[in-house]
């Protein structure tokens, strides 16, 4: 792809500027796509060529271009010089470094704050909701060939109830992939890249990755805007509840696009489902510990 891609992606770049393409260097990072970093008219930047669907299951090219041009501008989102979601690739400027790990409390609240502003902005476009069921039974087709494929077709069922059973709140602009490694820092200014997950949906999916990924706490996160009228106790049961649902679609999605570009193994996959299905519930031990090979 990058020797169809650069050339198309160079003559963009000269109807803007007089100035030589960039020499594209790969980026190394952990992500599923591919990224290229060039210098180019006194400004670095990325160069993103889209993963496949395979690699890059669930993403929604259409609806991230959609909601990257109704945020441009935003100071936190990332700023977008072209977007060709059918062409593969995405063009924007480097936004600097990532975080270090842990996240420092003043990256961290930086990264609240900028949660709560997400969820407070009101977008009224059907093309950016996600229908949930319809994402957890896309994986089934996938699942039937792999091993433990019982299991995994019980933990889907599992993801969609657990889905039902959590916290009635407000639909809101959801990430639904934060994480350290989507974040950078840009003259101190947070940015959040990779919006390729992004919709209008149920905010559990952010908060728990806040708390699971990003070491928020249950008392920084209660006040985010869809939570305030939820209590306490309801707050940290729901967030219970999502903790379980991230940690089951994160399971899903690497057994369905595979392990590339991950340091998991197939073992650690087997026995994380086991360990899911076991946190939820009796029938679920049941069916766990009845596979063979599962008494880790």
């Amino acid at each position: 792809m990058p020797d169809t891609v650069i050339p198309l992606v160079n003559q963009y770049l000269a109807t803007l500027s007089d100035t030589p393409a960039p020499d594209w260097q790969t980026l190394t990072c952990e992500s599923s796509n591919h990224l290229l970093l060039g210098q180019w008219d006194e400004q670095r930047l990325v160069l993103r060529l889209n993963a496949s669907a395979e690699l890059a299951f669930g993403a929604d090219r259409n609806r991230e271009a959609a909601l990257l041009a109704q945020l441009a501008g935003l100071p936190w989102m990332p700023a977008v010089l072209q977007n060709s979601p059918q062409g593969g690739w995405l063009l924007m400027r480097d936004h600097g470094q990532r975080p270090t790990v842990p996240l420092s409390s003043e990256v961290q609240q930086q990264l609240l704050a900028v949660v709560a502003q997400w969820q407070e902005i009101t977008l009224d476009d059907s093309r950016l909701l996600l229908d949930y069921p319809a994402l957890f039974d896309a994986f089934l087709p996938s699942l039937k060939a792999l091993p433990m494929s019982q299991l995994l077709q019980q933990l889907v069922a599992l993801a969609k109830e657990c889905l039902l059973q959590l916290p009635a709140v407000g639909r809101t602009l959801v990430h639904h992939d934060l994480h350290p490694g989507n974040l950078c820092l840009d003259a101190e200014q947070l940015v959040v890249l990779d919006w390729e997950y992004g919709a209008l949906g149920n905010p559990w999916f952010d908060v728990a990755a806040l708390h699971q990924h990003c070491g928020l706490s249950v008392d920084e996160l209660v006040d985010l805007p869809p939570f305030r009228l939820l209590s306490t106790i309801e707050f940290k049961h729901g967030l219970m509840q999502a903790g379980w649902l991230l940690q089951a679609l994160e399971t899903l999605w690497y057994w369905v696009r595979g392990l590339q570009g991950s340091s998991l193994t197939t073992r650690d996959l087997m026995q994380q489902t086991v360990q899911l299905l076991r946190q939820h519930g009796p029938v679920a031990l049941t069916l766990a510990e009845s596979t063979p090979g599962n008494n880790s």
